[in-house]
């Protein structure tokens, strides 16, 4: 019962409902004391009358009839007075109307006894009334929002400023239409990215594919040397390189942004990443004659998937290579402190035009002055949803004759 006395309404309703009860039986007590009062003086009335002509008839009766009045009458002088007034008609089968004085004193009280009836009967039904009024036009509240609900209005909130079940109800409802309207914006938002995921992909393939269906009918169809038949193949296979590149890219992307992997966190050196990442991309640098070093020296320990990481950070550095002039350089720097681990890449190459700069990480965005026909511009992109799922930041910083910076952040929690 505990738990019910809990809401506030119950509370209220019972709160009244002991209060009238108590101004009821209060009423009657005063109304039955006042009955009684009234029946006594009455009944002195009465025996004064009696009184008064049996002393007038013998006064020395007078010392008797006194105190026979205030004390308890026997069995047998009740008898024999009951059989005295039974000869002149007077016994309880006589009708009450003729009894003056108890007929006053009985109407007044079924007059009272009624009214006091009639009171607490239109109090309760009004108690009940507004009670119930209340439950149910909270009913009708949660009824309209069910409706605007499944209208595709999510804004509306019920008011939840009492304690109790109804309360706890109305949070509820207002969590389902959260819940409800969370998930439909991420399945839009699904939709929507697997349009645009169909839209980039059909977007970067028409290309490769329209120039190898060319080829292929060269091939096919003209009298090649063999010279020119093996310089059709390779720029084949390179299209056909690019094309899995961009595949796998997608696809890494695709599933980073449908949250479909699961990260392997794990508490380990961030140095030992960075180093095998430059080991995968040593090949690349010394054949684009460009010194690529890690500077920090002293061991970082990050929580993150190595394997993922490695992948954000090579096309990180991959992109600093491509943009390095000749004879230039990469770093990698990392700064730790009790707030942050931070990943400084800075190449020391051609810059980023400032107007470039708040779209470097979209999807097969190519800068106006880049000079590389074969940029596809998706590296940047897989390299911040990587990031992100770390639960890391990244920006860029790039101004001439300095350089770019990539500044990778994560905070401690």
């Amino acid at each position: 019962m505990k738990r019910y006395f809990n809401n506030p309404e119950i509370k209220k309703s019972s709160s009244i409902f002991l209060l009238i009860m108590i101004i009821f039986l209060t009423c009657n007590y005063f109304m039955i004391k006042s009955y009684n009062e009234k029946l006594k003086s009455n009944y002195v009335k009465a025996f004064a009358s009696v009184t008064a002509n049996i002393v007038e008839a013998d006064p020395k009766l007078e010392k008797e009839i006194v105190p026979l009045l205030t004390r308890e009458v026997s069995k047998e002088e009740e008898t024999k007075g009951r059989e005295i007034l039974r000869q002149y008609g007077l016994s309880e089968k006589l009708d009450i109307s003729l009894f003056p004085y108890i007929k006053e004193n009985f109407k007044s009280m079924e007059v009272g006894m009624l009214s006091a009836g009639i009171i607490l009967t239109m109090l309760l039904f009004i108690l009940n009334y507004l009670q119930h009024g209340y439950f149910y036009e909270s009913m009708r509240n949660f009824s309209l929002a069910a409706k605007k609900i499944v209208e595709g209005d999510y804004n509306l909130k019920l008011s939840e400023e009492k304690e109790g079940d109804l309360s706890k109800l109305t949070k509820s409802f207002n969590s389902m239409g959260e819940v409800i309207r969370g998930n439909l914006f991420a399945l839009n938002k699904e939709k929507r990215f697997l349009v645009d995921l169909l839209s980039d992909i059909s977007h970067q393939l028409k290309t490769p594919l329209s120039t190898m269906i060319l080829y292929n009918d060269i091939l096919l169809n003209k009298n090649l040397t063999k010279e020119q038949q093996t310089t059709f193949l390779k720029n084949n296979e390179n299209q056909l390189n690019r094309m899995s590149w961009l595949i796998l890219s997608l696809l890494k992307l695709a599933k980073i942004d449908a949250n479909a992997i699961e990260l392997d966190m794990e508490e380990q050196s961030l140095n030992e990443t960075i180093e095998e990442t430059l080991e995968i991309l040593e090949s690349k640098a010394m054949e684009a004659k460009i010194e690529v070093e890690l500077i920090s020296k002293d061991t970082v320990i990050l929580k993150h998937d190595r394997l993922w990481l490695q992948e954000a950070l090579s096309n990180i550095v991959k992109n600093g290579i491509e943009h390095a002039y000749e004879g230039g350089r990469v770093t990698i720097n990392i700064e730790d402190n009790p707030i942050y681990t931070r990943i400084i890449i800075k190449n020391t190459g051609e810059s980023i035009l400032e107007e470039d700069l708040p779209h470097v990480f979209k999807r097969f965005y190519k800068s106006k002055k880049s000079q590389k026909s074969d940029s596809i511009g998706i590296g940047l992109a897989l390299a911040k949803s990587v990031v992100e799922r770390h639960g890391g930041y990244i920006e860029v910083t790039s101004k001439d004759h300095e350089g770019t910076s990539f500044i990778i952040t994560f905070l401690k929690y």
